[in-house]
């Protein structure tokens, strides 16, 4: 048996994940595009962003695209495009990134936060049944770490309750569902272009619909620039002059490496899911490792590789003491972030837009909150065929798996209390 390289033993993996498993963001094509525009002076306006829309709509299927300068601000934009209003209730899970939660609140409406599902890691249609009231006006749900969620129920709960329904695609650029890119199955669909997504513009934003409504309100909310040219029958058109406050364009120079990107999309999202279905393959037989189940009809990406720790078949250990063994093995491994929102200060405090989402005591997600503890990112993306790295990965797990007794003592004699209270709430929290 090995010796842990947490205990002074080698390290697992020793190829360089930098030469060998990853890409580079830009490609030479996005590059000379982008010198194109600002030879061309077009660094603030340019048709190019109009073609891209078009370009991406088609791709997803969609008959309408709004870019955006951040996956955040198409999320806030989606809000007022399906014509929500202040005070209005938005059902939402705990299990996300803040930006999910966090316009809701800014525009002064309610979050209620829902609980996920064990398996799926995505909402849960049964709990979102449970959140209902009058007040209820939307669902946003999250297709988390590129698999998607169980949209024929939801679209049934939201029909039935007469319920708008806005998919957050952040991690899911390519993810189908039932033959359908997810994004079109809702009333809007927002994916994130940040540069650490399947689709990366460094910073932007795309939201997807088939909704005439929606998309003209979408404009209206922070593209005032577009709205001399809608229709004449379109009634965002008179708010031509002033927008309605918000300034959420992109910059054409992240808009030409998102657009080059879309060239190789499916092509690197084939290589990525190939190799973390390698992987998955290669631990099945560890237990205390739990993949992500996909509901029927999923083709899921791999944005993100998280499993689901079982420490009741692993000595009990702490999933913190599990990611410090791995990470000392040369794993890039991270504890997961998401689950906390429901008990964050801008929820349990009100924050700085008043008490619309003020609680008096902490809610309780008794899945979110044992996912947040129990899932993690078990390897980055592997976005080239990289056959060695992926099996000293697979290594480095059994090797941390035959050294149970000697890792079970140390998790006894650690505390990383103050440790945990520092990680990140982003997506991944990364352990070394």
């Amino acid at each position: 048996m090995s010796k842990l390289a947490l205990f002074g033993g080698e390290q697992a993996v020793t190829i360089d994940y930098n030469k060998v498993g990853c890409c580079p963001l830009c490609s030479p094509k996005g590059i000379a595009d982008a010198v194109a525009l600002m030879e061309k002076g077009e660094i603030s306006q340019s048709q190019s962003v109009i073609d891209f829309e078009k370009r991406f709509a088609e791709y997803m299927g969609a008959q309408y695209a709004v870019a955006t300068n951040n996956g955040t601000s198409a999320l806030d934009t989606a809000l007022f495009a399906v014509g929500l209003q202040p005070g209005d209730e938005v059902i939402v899970p705990s299990f996300t990134f803040w930006a999910t939660m966090a316009p809701i609140l800014s525009q002064q409406m309610i979050p209620v936060f829902c609980d996920v599902d064990v398996d799926t890691h995505c909402v849960d249609p049964a709990d979102i049944e449970k959140r209902i009231t009058p007040k209820t006006k939307a669902i946003m749900l999250v297709h988390v770490w590129g698999a998607a969620c169980d949209l024929d129920a939801i679209m049934e709960i939201a029909g039935r309750h007469g319920l708008k329904v806005i998919e957050d695609c952040s991690h899911a650029h390519g993810t189908l569902y039932k033959g359908k890119h997810v994004g079109t199955i809702g009333d809007v669909g927002c994916y994130s272009m940040q540069g650490s997504k399947l689709l990366p513009a460094g910073e932007g934003g795309i939201l997807i619909t088939n909704n005439r409504e929606c998309y003209e309100r979408s404009l209206a909310f922070g593209q005032y620039d577009r709205l001399a040219g809608l229709p004449e029958d379109s009634p965002c058109r008179k708010y031509m002059l002033t927008g309605l406050g918000h300034k959420y364009r992109p910059h054409p120079l992240a808009i030409a490496l998102a657009n080059s990107s879309l060239d190789t999309l499916d092509e690197r999202n084939q290589i990525r899911n190939e190799n973390a279905r390698k992987l998955e393959k290669l631990i099945a037989d560890l237990d205390w490792l739990i993949p992500q189940k996909l509901y029927d009809g999923v083709e899921r990406q791999f944005a993100y590789h998280y499993l689901r720790f079982d420490e009741t078949k692993f000595g009990g250990i702490r999933t913190f003491t599990l990611l410090k063994a791995l990470g000392r093995e040369g794993v890039s491994c991270g504890y997961c972030g998401y689950g906390r929102l429901h008990k964050s200060p801008m929820v349990l405090e009100g924050g700085p837009w008043g008490n619309c989402g003020k609680r008096d005591t902490p809610l309780s997600l008794p899945v979110t909150e044992f996912l947040a503890e129990h899932a993690f990112l078990a390897a980055p993306r592997f976005e080239t065929k990289c056959d060695d790295l992926i099996e000293q990965y697979a290594a480095a797990y059994h090797k941390v798996g035959e050294n149970l007794e000697a890792l079970a003592d140390y998790d006894r004699t650690h505390d990383f209390t103050q440790e945990m209270k520092n990680l990140s709430g982003r997506t991944i929290a990364m352990i070394k």
